[in-house]
C-alpha cells in the first residue's frame, strides 16, 4: 500500500493532477483505510546539521512525514549523541531531536563518501546543513555542485551571521547572537545586569524559519523545476524577534532596554509579582477589560483608570507588590480562577509538564521501545486534523540505515564495500 501511495505522490508532484483525479483518490482512500499519510510524505531531506537548530528543524519535517536521512561522520556522529542523561545507551537529547529519522554514516572528506553523497543528493528534495560558509564548497558537495546534478534541489544553510559581513567566519553560540542583536540588554531586572534568556531563542526560532523556508522553496521547485539556496542566519533571526523594539526605534528613536518599556517591566499591568510563599505570578492585563477584571477581584477599582497615567505605574506596581505578597501562588490561582484576569502562576518545568493543560494537549509522549524501554519526550505542538504529527520511529543508532539507504539509491556492492573499508 505504501508503494501505491508513493507512486501517487510522485505522479501528483510531476503532473500536478487535479483534486478529483484517480491518484488523489488513491491517497484519500489509503488514508481512510488507516494508512498514515503525512503532510510531507514523498519529500526526502538529507540532514548534515548537528546539535540543535538543524536537527530541531528536520525533526519537525520528519514528524509530519518527510523522510529525513541524517548524514553523520564516522565514529562520533552528531555531538548530541553524547549528551547526558542516558537510558540504555541512548541520550535523551538525541532521542528528542532525532526521532523519525534515518542515520547514514559517510566520511565526506573521502572520495567514496563524497561520491555516495552526490548520488544520494540526486534522489533528494532538500539538503539541510549548518557548517560555516565555504566548508561544503571545499568538500565538493555545495549547492552549485549538487544543483548541476539535481536542478530542483533546495539547499538550506543555518549559519551564525550569514554569508557576508565582518562576522561571517566568527564562531558563536545563542548567547552571542542574542547579545549582539540587543535581546540580552532587554532581559533582567531594571537597573541590574543583563540576564541570559532561559531558552535558546536564536537557535529555536531559526529552526522554525528554516522549516518554513524549506517548504516554500520545495513548493517553488515543484511549480518551476528550479531549486534554490536558503541562508538562515541565527543573528538575523534574533533581530527579527523584536518587532516592538524596532517599531519604537524606527518611529521615535526610543531604545528599548530592561525596565523602560511595557515588555520589560515598566508597566504595572504587564509584570511579575512575588507571592507570600516566595513564588511568583505573572500579570498580563494589556487590555483594559482584563485589567478591570483584576482590579475588581482585588477590590482596587481605583487602579482601573489610574493605569492610563504612566506616572502612576510605579505607585501601582509597589501596591500590587504588597497585595500579591498576602497569598501563596496557589491561593492566588484559586482566588482568580475563572475571573478572566490574565494572571498566571510562574511554574517551573516539572510543574509545567504535570499541568492539566499539558496533559489535555498531549504534549508529553510516553514511548515504549524494545531496546530503550519506556521513556518520555515532548509531543507535537502543531495539531493538524487530517495529517497529524506521529512518532513512527525512535531516534536511530549511528549508521543503522547506511546500507539500506545507499543500496536504495543505486550504490553497487563494490561501492558499499569501499565505503565500509574507509
Amino acid at each position: 500500500m505504501y508503494l501505491f501511495y508513493n507512486i501517487a505522490v510522485s505522479l501528483i508532484k510531476a503532473e500536478r493532477l487535479p483534486a478529483d483525479s484517480l491518484w488523489y483518490n488513491v491517497v484519500r482512500r489509503l488514508k481512510e483505510g488507516g494508512v498514515d499519510v503525512g503532510a510531507l510524505d514523498g519529500i526526502r531531506v538529507l540532514d548534515l546539521s548537528r546539535l540543535l537548530p538543524g536537527p530541531y528543524c528536520s525533526m519537525l519535517l520528519a514528524d509530519f512525514g518527510a523522510e529525513v536521512i541524517k548524514i553523520e561522520e564516522p565514529g562520533r556522529g552528531d555531538y548530541s549523541r553524547s549528551f547526558p542523561p542516558f537510558q540504555n545507551g541512548f541520550g535523551y537529547w538525541h532521542l528528542q531531536l532525532n526521532r523519525n529519522k534515518k542515520s547514514v554514516v559517510l566520511d565526506l572528506k573521502s572520495d567514496a563518501g563524497r561520491a555516495a553523497f552526490l548520488k544520494l543528493a540526486q534522489t533528494a528534495d532538500v539538503v539541510l546543513e549548518s557548517y560555516r560558509p565555504g566548508v561544503l564548497k571545499c568538500l565538493g558537495i555545495d549547492y552549485e555542485t549538487v544543483s548541476r546534478l539535481n536542478p530542483e534541489i533546495v539547499y538550506c544553510a543555518i549559519t551564525g551571521y550569514g554569508k557576508r559581513g565582518p562576522l561571517v567566519d566568527q564562531a558563536d553560540h545563542d548567547i552571542g547572537y542574542v547579545s549582539l542583536a540587543g535581546i540580552t540588554s532587554m532581559s533582567g531586572e531594571p537597573g541590574g545586569r543583563p540576564a541570559i534568556p532561559g531558552i535558546l531563542m536564536a537557535d529555536m526560532n531559526a529552526a522554525l524559519m528554516a522549516g518554513m523556508s524549506i517548504l516554500m522553496a520545495v513548493r517553488h521547485a515543484e511549480q518551476t523545476g528550479i531549486g534554490q539556496e536558503i541562508d538562515i542566519s541565527l543573528y538575523n533571526t534574533a533581530l527579527t524577534l523584536m518587532p516592538g523594539a524596532a517599531s519604537l526605534y524606527f518611529g521615535s528613536g526610543f531604545v528599548a532596554e530592561r525596565g523602560n518599556n511595557w515588555l520589560t517591566g515598566a508597566y504595572a499591568n504587564y509584570n511579575i509579582y512575588e507571592t507570600r510563599d516566595g513564588r511568583y505570578v505573572s500579570v498580563g492585563c494589556l487590555e483594559k477589560k482584563f485589567w478591570s477584571n483584576l482590579c475588581l477581584a482585588l477590590d482596587r477599582t481605583d487602579f482601573i483608570d489610574a493605569l492610563d497615567d504612566e506616572s502612576q505605574h510605579e505607585r501601582i506596581k509597589d501596591e500590587l507588590t504588597e497585595i500579591f505578597r498576602t497569598k501563596t501562588m496557589q491561593e492566588w490561582a484559586a482566588c482568580l480562577e475563572g475571573k478572566d484576569t490574565c494572571v498566571t502562576p510562574v511554574l517551573n518545568f516539572d510543574e509545567a509538564l504535570a499541568a492539566e493543560q499539558t496533559r489535555a494537549n498531549a504534549m508529553v509522549l510516553t514511548v515504549e521501545d524494545e531496546e530503550i524501554g519506556t521513556y518520555k519526550q515532548l509531543g507535537f505542538a502543531m495539531k493538524m486534523s487530517a495529517t497529524p504529527g506521529t512518532l513512527q520511529k525512535r531516534a536511530p543508532k549511528l549508521g543503522e540505515d547506511t546500507e539500506a539507504v545507499l543500496r536504495g539509491c543505486g550504490l553497487s556492492e563494490a561501492e558499499l564495500d569501499l565505503l565500509t573499508k574507509e
